[in-house]
């Protein structure tokens, strides 16, 4: 399980992550599920990814479904294309991110719904739950949305 006190060691976060338009410095991760971070977006030739899918809501576990942007499960394609990657499950796309530069990239589609995480947003905007989040910006390593255990 990802955790912030158990980062992959090939992890290497990006000083600026746009994530549907809402703005990410300084090492700040997207989401939190009490200590688990299910999704990461790190610096690489291209965007490398670690997703986890919630595997017992009860219990707060996940199994990790992408890891350095390798599938790990059946169900679940890596693509890249366009200079950018777009993971899917099945059908259906549920995160594509491009690198701006060197040391910045922009997620321009998330769902990470089918993976049980009430998350998704566009280019334009980023809904949790029923808030919706558009051009903030978050920095100093925190997280910008975390859900209870």
């Amino acid at each position: 399980m990802i955790t912030r006190d158990n980062l992959p060691k090939s992890y290497s976060p990006y000083a600026t992550l746009i994530v549907c338009s809402n703005t990410l410095s300084d090492g700040s991760f997207v989401v939190a599920i009490g200590d688990t971070l299910p999704l990461l977006i790190g610096k690489g030739e291209k965007p490398q990814v670690w997703l986890q899918a919630l595997s017992n809501p009860e219990k707060s576990e996940f199994v990790t479904v992408v890891e350095a942007s390798i599938s790990k499960h059946p169900v679940v394609k890596v693509i890249e294309e366009n200079g950018a990657i777009s993971i899917y499950v099945g059908d259906i796309g549920v995160l594509s991110v491009r690198i701006i530069s060197d040391n910045s990239a922009e997620v321009f589609l998330l769902d990470l719904r089918p993976l049980g995480i009430n998350l998704y947003g566009s280019i334009s905007e980023l809904k949790v739950g029923n808030s919706t989040f558009k051009g903030n910006s978050f920095a100093g390593g925190g997280t910008m949305i975390g859900f209870g255990k």
